[in-house]
């Protein structure tokens, strides 16, 4: 039977996952769409339930997932199309959400990993930019992203969009206190390498650690904050030709995790 009503407790629940508020209270969030579901299960991610539409069911992509989906032992929700489109925040849905547990990644796991090398986000309130930053950091292996409070939800729709699925693999995890987080750096001997707009070394003439490397980007408007400067092993920049003046955060954090990711190549062949 195909549900309609509004008013089901799935598409109740459902909807109100586009807000933090209910994400927390519940411990779930939403994953939207075909290609994103299909990561879900290809990264063995524990789901609840699926919402779909008779348009997936009828489509054999569609078809193939539903039906890994139900062999899974998953419920799955036929639901109408006006139903669906009150939980999804694209303008065209793909037809099929489903609804997962969020994860409890502890943040000082990702600290314990060998030869670590993060990246830290601090302040960053694009969900655009943050979901692109998860998925190059999972792009060029690092070992996990943490986020200062402040910044935005990593598991709010955009974010995981932006994400394409490496929000599923890569340990994701906001930090209590950039405090304790310094400290633990500097306790485990791991490098704080800050990114600023207009001051520090050009990022290719930097000397990176070859190991143990923390990476920090800050949001567009204020950069990293006071703490991060303080304590960090090196400031690198990235040098533009005027009139620009600065990069967006993902395109930053792009260019200097690709480059830390470079040297640590290289050091490793060496047998550093």
């Amino acid at each position: 039977m195909t549900i309609t009503s509004l008013n089901n407790q799935y598409i109740k629940e459902a909807r109100s996952l586009s807000r933090k508020k209910e994400r927390i209270l519940t411990g779930k969030y939403l994953i939207e769409g075909v290609r994103l579901v299909e990561e879900a299960v290809a990264s063995g991610l524990a789901l609840e339930y699926a919402l779909y539409t008779e348009r997936v069911a009828n489509n054999p992509r569609g078809k193939i997932l539903l039906d890994k989906l139900i062999a899974a032992g998953l419920n799955c929700v036929d639901v109408d199309e006006r139903a669906l489109a009150s939980i999804t925040e694209t303008e065209q849905s793909q037809g099929i959400v489903t609804v997962a547990p969020l994860p409890t990644v502890p943040w000082k796991a990702v600290l314990e990993k060998e030869d670590p090398f993060i990246l830290i986000v601090d302040g960053l309130q694009d969900p655009g930019n943050l979901g692109t930053i998860i998925r190059t950091a999972e792009g060029a292996g690092l070992s996990g992203v943490l986020l200062t409070a402040g910044t935005v939800d990593p598991h709010s729709p955009k974010v995981i969009r932006a994400a394409m699925g490496s929000l599923f693999r890569l340990p994701v995890a906001t930090v209590p206190s950039v405090e304790q987080l310094v400290n633990i750096l500097q306790e485990k001997k791991i490098s704080i390498v800050v990114a600023d707009a207009t001051d520090g070394v050009p990022y290719f003439e930097a000397q990176w650690a070859q190991k143990n490397v923390a990476v920090v980007i800050g949001s567009e408007a204020v950069g990293p904050q006071p703490l991060f400067r303080d304590k960090a092993s090196m400031t690198v920049s990235i040098p533009l030709v005027p009139p620009v003046e600065s990069l967006n955060a993902a395109i930053a954090a792009s260019v200097l995790i690709f480059e830390a990711a470079r040297h640590r190549s290289v050091a490793s062949k060496k047998g550093l």
